[in-house]
């Protein structure tokens, strides 16, 4: 006896294949995945992928839209939360940390965030630096709370701190797909290297 697939409405249809547009991005690479790849990853009808996304360009962009938002959400869970500014440090090493965790858990949106930020490109390099100055955006008043409550120190601005904080979190996250990377080593680099960045003495802690 054969079961009929449950018909999908359009909101569920389109949400499948973004799912599965997340998959392939991040199996094939930005510059190659295509309506093909989601239409097999799927089995559905490469005329269908394009019903909901009529070019390739479409395509990208609600991909990107997903990274940006899965990114955004991350952010305000941990500087937005009730408390947040109370211990500002806890929070960003908290949201440091968080980026392993990513790495693990969400490890195909996290691929492609990265390709995105390592290509330097006309059509896609812009809107990653607007992506990633709203979330220096998010975690700025963290740091500033930080700054002012002594926790840390620096001569940099909280932005500035932000920017780099969000840069270095790039490396770090690309070293937790190498193969039987100790995650204590990961958490160490972290917490070392945002001592370091942050200004903060250990000895206080």
């Amino acid at each position: 006896m054969t079961t009929s697939r449950k018909r999908l409405n359009p909101e569920q249809r389109k949400q499948q294949l973004l799912d599965a547009a997340i998959i392939v991005f991040a199996r094939r690479g930005i510059g190659r995945a295509a309506h093909a790849d989601i239409a097999e990853e799927t089995s559905v009808s490469v005329p269908t992928v394009f019903n909901y996304f009529k070019t390739r360009e479409d395509l990208v962009d609600a991909v990107f839209t997903q990274v940006e938002t899965f990114f955004i959400e991350t952010a305000k869970e941990f500087h937005h939360a009730e408390g947040a500014l109370d211990d500002p440090l806890k929070t960003i090493m908290d949201h440091s940390f968080n980026f392993l965790k990513m790495a693990n858990d969400n490890p195909n949106v996290v691929k492609i965030w990265l390709e995105w930020g390592a290509s330097v490109r006309d059509d896609s390099w812009p809107r990653f630096m607007d992506f990633q100055a709203k979330i220096i955006e998010i975690i700025a008043p963290t740091i500033q709370a930080g700054l002012d409550k002594g926790q840390m120190n620096s001569q940099l601005s909280a932005e500035e701190l932000g920017q780099i904080l969000l840069g270095q979190s790039h490396p770090v996250t690309l070293c937790s797909f190498a193969p039987n990377q100790p995650i204590s080593d990961m958490v160490r680099f972290v917490q070392l290297g945002m001592f370091a960045l942050l200004g903060i003495d250990q000895n206080k802690l």
